[in-house]
């Protein structure tokens, strides 16, 4: 029967709220909102004009999201066309200086004394700052704010009137698609102090398939006790995952010197941390038959690309591929450098190696890069190491979005052309 009166009505039931987190090059950020309505909604592939969106941080006066899009869908998610449901989707500009859900505290923010080496070759003492950022998210104090602006006919003919919702951004109710299934493990060396903290993705598993397995190492920034801000700070953890289910191994170690190992380095650099990080896949390949052991991939950036280099030198032939970003020369001590030879590097020549490195880098000098692949390519005909530099002048050259020349992971984890590249890559397995 046709309602000849059609009046708003007020809500039978209240609106849910969601919000809905993505992981960018410069952080977490609330990417969209998702708002469930008692009923499916009629007309909805765009309701842009109907919502409007803002945060109050601490009280202070709201700040006003972007609206990108608001269609209806089925599920609490973000999808590529409308779908009949109740859901409404807003999506927001992540671009908006409002859209972090957290303030990075600076840790290490006091200088250190390392081992380094003068331009003569003589060791040397030196003081660097090895500053690494935590993720302290602000919860209650960050207020979501969603304004219905106009009406809204639902399926069962009724008319909603305009309406507000306001939620918290709390961390656990930012659902951000793969962060989330991420689980928190350790591993243990030959103490229960000696442990490395490393999350864990397991992919939804089909019978009787095979998949492959990522790991990431993280740069010096990253460094601490969380076990997530190597999760947030790049697209390094969830690399391949956009591109083919796998498994995937993130660790973080705690301090820049090795406690256990005080002499053999920092960061990555010690033999007990590159024990640890192969106990730990190890242990993964063990419990997880569905790994396909031809297919084990690794992604270092910055002090992880230097990491990641000795792993391959400690293991070869064991992984399918590598991607190595802004990282230094092998077998750099601490900052001396200067190791780095076809002896020590002999053992990588038919490896699957894809360098990366920008110019104008001050954080981690070219030349670091630039010397591997001389070695591995030029000296020892390696057939399977790539190299690409970039020239950065600007924040988004070459799909470097931060504005630091460093940052070139940025355009690694931006690239289909680098991550089927590597996913292609496969390992031969003698009989």
């Amino acid at each position: 029967m046709v309602n000849a009166n059609d009046q708003p009505t007020p809500l039978d039931k209240p609106i849910k709220m969601s919000l809905i987190g993505e992981i960018t090059e410069q952080g977490q950020k609330i990417s969209g909102i998702a708002l469930e309505y008692e009923d499916n909604i009629l007309s909805g592939s765009n309701l842009r004009q109907l919502y409007r969106v803002q945060t109050t941080l601490d009280q202070q006066a709201p700040i006003s999201r972007t609206v990108l899009k608001a269609y209806v869908n089925h599920q609490a998610q973000k999808a590529y066309q409308a779908k009949a449901g109740k859901f409404v989707i807003i999506e927001l500009d992540t671009q908006d200086k409002n859209a972090i859900p957290y303030r990075l505290r600076e840790e290490n923010a006091q200088p250190m004394r390392f081992q380094a080496k003068d331009k003569n070759g003589k060791i040397i003492s030196v003081e660097k700052v090895q500053r690494s950022k935590v993720p302290e998210y602000y919860n209650d104090r960050l207020i979501y704010t969603v304004e219905q602006t106009g009406l809204l006919k639902l399926t069962n003919g009724k008319t909603l009137d305009k309406t507000s919702i306001k939620k918290s951004a709390s961390q656990a109710m930012i659902h951000t698609p793969y962060l989330d299934e991420f689980i928190a493990k350790t591993v243990e060396g030959n103490s229960d102090e000696n442990q490395l903290a490393y999350r864990f993705y397991r992919p939804q598993l089909n019978t009787n398939q095979t998949y492959p397995l990522t790991l990431f190492l993280h740069g010096s920034g990253q460094v601490g006790t969380d076990n997530l801000a190597h999760l947030l700070s790049s697209k390094g953890a969830i690399a391949t995952l956009t591109y083919e289910a796998g498994f995937v191994l993130a660790p973080q170690y705690q301090t820049v010197f090795d406690p256990f190992e005080p002499q053999g380095g920092i960061h990555w650099q010690t033999d007990n941390r590159l024990d640890l990080l192969l106990k730990m896949i190890d242990r993964t390949l063990e419990n997880e038959p569905q790994i396909d052991p031809t297919r084990i991939y690794l992604i270092g950036l910055s002090r992880g690309a230097e990491g990641a280099l000795k792993l391959l030198q400690k293991r070869p032939h064991f992984f399918a591929g590598a991607l190595l970003m802004s990282g230094r020369e092998a077998n750099t001590l601490e900052w001396m450098e200067g190791n780095a030879n076809v002896a020590n590097l002999a053992m990588l020549k038919n490896e699957n190696i894809w360098f990366f490195h920008s110019k104008e880098d001050k954080v981690s000098p070219v030349n670091g890069s630039r010397i591997n692949y001389h070695i591995l390519h030029d000296k020892l005909n390696a057939p399977n190491v790539k190299y690409t530099e970039f020239t950065m002048q600007q924040a988004g050259d070459n799909g470097i979005v931060n504005a630091n020349p460093h940052n070139t992971w940025d355009a690694v984890f931006n690239s289909p052309e680098i991550i089927h590249w590597l996913l292609a890559q496969r390992r031969a397995i003698k009989p």
